[in-house]
């Protein structure tokens, strides 16, 4: 990163399933891993020396300097970099940018730039967009409580656990643990963990939830263009990202502005009655960014399986930058690595077993064809044979 500190947390931005479009809302579409943040003024990037900004016509200062700094973060931070013809998409968008006197002419350039990566997780946000995001204000019309993580019992020794995407990130983790605790009380011998409703947001209050489940150890990593890696660790119910322990009140950032989060994580340390048990993982469509991330922490775990459909195939890290007019840059970053170091990236993950369902089926409960699925093969394992 250039400058500040590292921010592995945070925004949750909304981008439609098909087509890629923009909302400013969560409920129907998927959502951001954020990585990184940046800070939201203009500042100096390194980018090659082979791909200077062509001479701008007829633009002001603002404009030029708006534009190239995007430019910038593009070529030097995007997991697509590598093969990107630079040099092009810098003549194109100062073309498109001819003329431009403040930084919102400069937006339809930023587009046409963005359109060069082809990545469905990168994105660029006007102002409006970026402040109908904020994580702490509520959506008009919106009533009662942000939905949490819920579970329940499936016949008699099946604990099943449902994640719902952190747009709303206080409680969330907090919730989640006593769901586990609770469900735990009755010394399950194996676990359904549902994310076929988990759109994604923030992956971390996803994996304390489910720290019981995961076990210490390396559960993945996020991987850079140039192939460094930040591993995802858990240790005793402390989550660390690139050997920083995730606190549980994440701090304000007075470089960036952006607010604390109070409750991030708990510090799951939770030890299942009975520990290292079978655990089937359900995805769906709708499984995407931060939910494919916690698909991926299980992948390689022993003892565990998935079932339903493929994913949305949105499994990457976003660097999330704030600009000096209230746009917002949302920049794919990383591939995911799972913990036997496979590679994933906007690829749809496919389950170990397709089981096909519908929208009903997963609101109706009973008569799920997936977690009948998941429990055949639970009650099969040696942990839950009489």
């Amino acid at each position: 990163m250039t400058t500040g500190r590292n921010r592995w947390v945070l925004l949750s931005v909304s981008v439609a399933l098909a087509g890629g479009l923009v909302t400013a809302t969560g409920s129907t579409g998927a959502t951001t891993t954020a990585v990184t943040a940046a800070p939201a003024a203009h500042r100096s990037v390194e980018v090659a020396a082979d791909a200077p900004s062509p001479q701008p016509t007829g633009m002001s200062a603002d404009a030029k300097q708006y534009l190239t700094y995007v430019l910038d973060l593009l070529q030097d931070k995007s997991l697509d970099r590598h093969r990107i013809d630079w040099a092009q998409v810098r003549r194109e968008a100062f073309a498109q940018a001819a003329g431009a006197r403040t930084t919102a002419d400069t937006y339809d350039a930023i587009d046409l730039a963005v359109q060069a990566l082809d990545n469905p997780h990168t994105f660029f946000m006007r102002p409006e967009q970026a402040a109908a995001m904020d994580p702490s204000a509520e959506a008009p019309g919106a009533t009662g409580s942000p939905p949490v993580p819920r579970g329940h019992l499936v016949g008699q020794q099946i604990g099943y656990v449902s994640l719902p995407p952190t747009d709303k990130i206080p409680g969330y983790a907090r919730a989640g643990a006593q769901v586990v605790r609770t469900l735990d009380a009755s010394r399950p011998c194996g676990w359904i963990v549902d994310l076929r409703e988990d759109t994604g947001g923030a992956i971390w209050p996803q994996l304390d939830v489910l720290a019981p489940l995961l076990g210490d150890g390396r559960l993945g990593a996020f991987v850079y263009a140039d192939g460094k890696q930040i591993s995802w660790e858990l240790n005793k119910g402390q989550l660390s990202i690139g050997g920083d322990v995730m606190p549980k009140d994440y701090p304000p950032d007075l470089e960036t502005g952006e607010s604390g989060i109070e409750d991030y994580v708990t510090h799951n340390a939770y030890v299942l009655h009975r520990p290292r048990p079978p655990v089937a993982v359900l995805t769906g469509p709708e499984t995407a960014s931060a939910g494919e991330a916690t698909l991926i922490a299980f992948r390689g775990r022993p003892e565990s399986r998935t079932f339903g459909l493929p994913t949305a195939g949105l499994a990457t890290g976003n660097g999330t930058y704030p600009l000096s007019d209230g746009a917002l840059l949302i920049l794919t970053e990383t591939a995911d690595l799972d913990r036997t170091g496979r590679r994933y990236t906007n690829t749809p993950i496919a389950p170990d077993e397709r089981v096909d369902f519908t929208d009903r089926d997963v609101v109706r409960g009973a008569g799920d064809p997936v977690i009948d699925a998941a429990r055949k093969w639970l009650e099969s394992r040696p942990a839950c044979r009489p």
